[in-house]
């Protein structure tokens, strides 16, 4: 994406670099840089400098893909979360906000993205190879598909159904309920209405 050359040289590699992030364009990249220099200089060094931590130790977990600083994340390396509930999800900050019901004793499992043809993303681009091992290693009693509730979500939630019943005729496979707007994305969701989903999950 071009920015204009009226442009400081500084400011416009700056919307460039960021609109480089998935889902930034030109507004969201217009949002986020100029919020920052309202910041002062010492608040903007902050918020530079914990980025770049941020992108020099964060990996995905080695066991569920959630982003972590070690090899397993801290939900993998707790041993009173039953590994026999899996929830599955299609990014880190989706698990996040489940974690925040503090409600599910289960573990995760990130995708890490979703079914998206028109976007050049299959099945084979995702984890579902390493969810269906640790379903068989686990000894699974349930998988919690928790897929955002829009297009891509619901493509990649009956993919998934439709392999895991199939590969596994006893397990429970469980949808969060449709209590959630459809095209709405839990990492935004309300609490409430994310809890009612979980609960209600069919």
């Amino acid at each position: 994406m071009a920015f204009s050359d009226v442009f400081p040289e500084p400011l416009r590699e700056a919307l460039e670099k960021v609109t480089k992030i998935p889902t930034y364009g030109e507004r969201g990249a217009g949002r986020l840089v100029y919020n920052l220099l309202k910041l002062s200089p010492s608040e903007r060094r902050e918020v530079v400098e914990a980025l770049l931590r941020a992108a020099e130790v964060l990996k995905p977990c080695s066991e569920c893909y959630l982003l972590t600083e070690g090899d397993l994340c801290r939900i993998c390396a707790d041993p009173k979360r039953n590994r026999r509930f899996l929830c599955v999800v299609e990014e880190s900050q989706d698990a996040y906000a489940v974690e925040r019901l503090e409600r599910y004793r289960g573990v995760y499992h990130v995708l890490q993205g979703r079914i998206a043809p028109l976007e050049g993303v299959s099945p084979q681009d995702l984890t579902i190879d390493r969810l269906l091992e640790r379903v068989d290693r686990y000894r699974a009693r349930e998988v919690i598909v928790a897929t955002n509730p829009n297009a891509e979500g619901e493509a990649t939630a009956n993919y998934l159904i439709k392999l895991l019943k199939e590969r596994f005729p006893k397990l429970k496979v469980s949808r969060i309920s449709y209590g959630l707007q459809f095209g709405s994305v839990l990492e935004f969701v309300d609490e409430v209405s994310l809890e009612k989903s979980f609960e209600n999950r069919k």
